[in-house]
């Protein structure tokens, strides 16, 4: 195999699957070059993530209960795989993987900061009395609301990253279903339906821009919670509001051409 990363394969971008992946390619590379601050915005929040990540492997040989750590491991997995999708203009499926990232941070924090809760959690019951105990403990609105003993202003931060997500197709529902469907005109005066797999550079991708870093940011932010020694040693509050500042400076200066 080439040492070469852009050597391109015979026949690549000559089928279906691999066209689609070579037209969501040249996207990402488009995004690094004509959205050069927003490419930023991504890496910045990319590398506070991987250094919590990197903290949090640290810490696996020290702790008899890993869930917390593997959660906060899974949110950063699941941030990446948003990044490369809204880079590629894949917009659509970048709320699935945010949805995910916000979730695994919000189990992380509870798990980290309720131990005894690791064991009922990794221990889901198949009946149905134990299940809606189960659920009446883990399940997500249940542990935003514990998230206000705390800071008031999280439990609606994640909500509304959470709902939006669904709302554009992280969870099947009603208003998701036309979020990629656009209408051109055809021959004889008709209309022609398509459906939009790759979005341009337009209101939507710079809102799922704004969604994904808000949902590395919130995630951050549930880790320093959970590690306050990580916060300290990592300078994660500088971090926070780095990324905060940063990010309403772009929203301010974004302008659709």
């Amino acid at each position: 195999m080439s040492s070469n990363p852009f050597e391109i394969p015979k026949n690549w971008g000559n089928d279906y699957l691999s066209n689609f992946q070579n037209r969501a390619f040249q996207n990402e590379l488009a995004t690094f070059v004509q959205a050069p601050q927003w490419q930023a915005a991504l890496l910045d929040v990319a590398t506070v993530l991987n250094k919590c990540g990197q903290y949090a492997i640290e810490q696996l040989h020290k702790t008899d209960e890993p869930s917390a750590i593997l959660l906060f491991l899974a949110a950063n997995n699941q941030f990446l795989a948003s990044v490369r999708s809204v880079s590629a203009g894949h917009c659509l499926a970048t709320y699935p993987t945010g949805r995910a990232t916000v979730e695994n941070a919000l189990y992380g924090w509870y798990l980290s900061n309720t131990p005894e809760a690791a064991q009922r959690w990794n221990n889901k019951p198949n009946d149905k009395d134990g299940l809606r105990n189960w659920n009446k403990e883990f399940r997500f609105s249940v542990l935003t609301k514990k998230l206000s003993a705390i800071d008031n202003c999280l439990p609606e931060w994640a909500n509304y990253l959470h709902q939006t997500a669904i709302d554009f197709g992280a969870h099947p529902n009603r208003d998701a279903l036309y979020s990629n469907m656009v209408m051109e005109s055809g021959e004889n005066e008709g209309l022609v339906i398509k459906v939009v797999t790759l979005h341009p550079w337009n209101a939507l991708s710079i809102s799922t821009m704004k969604f994904t870093i808000e949902t590395g940011m919130i995630a951050t932010r549930l880790f320093e919670m959970s590690f306050s020694e990580a916060s300290q040693q990592l300078n994660l509050r500088e971090d926070l509001f780095r990324l905060t500042r940063n990010l309403s400076s772009l929203q301010d200066a974004t302008k659709l051409a």
